[in-house]
């Protein structure tokens, strides 16, 4: 196979780059190569540009392998769909991830876009993925898609780290409080990710970003300003382990200290 050469000029964006990559390269061997571009990049490239890049290569050839998903959900009423699911996916739902994981059934970027028709989903569970995904960008893509899915009557249930419980406690002498939000070992490490706290500021800065990963912070002040920008008729602040449709309690128990749950209703 003969690849066109591409000439690097100003004119030519990095989506045009990843266009021709997509184009004459097949989607098995995209993935084996990125492997292969981490390893080469490593130590040459900071990870904090290299890594969202990577990524973001991959999800962009997902997209374009997508026509399977479509036809597998054409036709396809009163789904339960589990957003961001990673290992927790449940049997009898639709269990959405970026990457393949045990219990993971549709693996798609669903960031733009959802593989459902008009009015096809019950109801939506999203549990520390919504804070992944960019407010400018992405957010408005995703909600409004949330919205075109769901039954009339339907419910999106979002939980996020909560920006609120952190600050409060941030403004509480010591690390008592901080603790009771992001349980932390006697020496300050994080129980979820094994990582030692010198100060106040690196807990928070690390949860809210997560190196690249985590896009923007949440209070529900904000969540029920965007659930009602983008359609939805009733927004409520909730609990865990509550909800106004008794099938969304997927809720991790391990996350409920840090956690805001917002639903909304189509």
């Amino acid at each position: 196979m003969q690849l066109t050469l591409i000439n690097f000029s100003a004119k030519h964006s990095l989506k045009c780059l990843i266009q021709k990559v997509i184009d004459f390269i097949p989607l098995k061997l995209c993935l084996n190569l990125q492997y292969i571009l981490l390893k080469r990049l490593e130590g040459v490239i900071p990870q904090h540009v290299y890594l969202p890049f990577v990524d973001e290569l991959y999800a962009a050839l997902l997209r374009e392998n997508r026509q399977n998903i479509f036809q597998k959900y054409r036709v396809a009423k009163d789904l339960l769909v589990n957003i961001g699911s990673g290992t927790t996916g449940k049997p009898g739902w639709v269990n959405v991830d970026l990457f393949a994981a045990p219990g993971v059934n549709c693996v798609y970027d669903c960031r733009r876009s959802l593989p459902f028709a008009n009015n096809s989903v019950q109801g939506i569970f999203t549990e520390h993925f919504f804070e992944h995904i960019d407010y400018v960008e992405e957010v408005p893509d995703f909600l409004a898609e949330c919205y075109r899915v769901l039954q009339p009557g339907g419910v999106l249930r979002i939980i996020v780290p909560d920006i609120e419980k952190y600050l409060k406690a941030y403004c509480q002498p010591g690390w008592e409080a901080l603790s009771k939000v992001r349980p932390l070992d006697r020496d300050r490490t994080d129980f979820y990710f094994h990582h030692k706290y010198n100060t106040k500021i690196e807990l928070i800065n690390f949860v809210f970003r997560q190196g690249y990963e985590h896009k923007y912070a949440y209070d529900f002040a904000t969540l029920e300003f965007l659930l009602y920008k983008y359609g939805f008729s009733k927004v409520q602040k909730q609990e865990f382990g509550k909800s106004m449709m008794d099938k969304l309690c997927l809720d991790q128990q391990i996350r409920a200290s840090e956690s805001l749950y917002v639903e909304a209703v189509k």
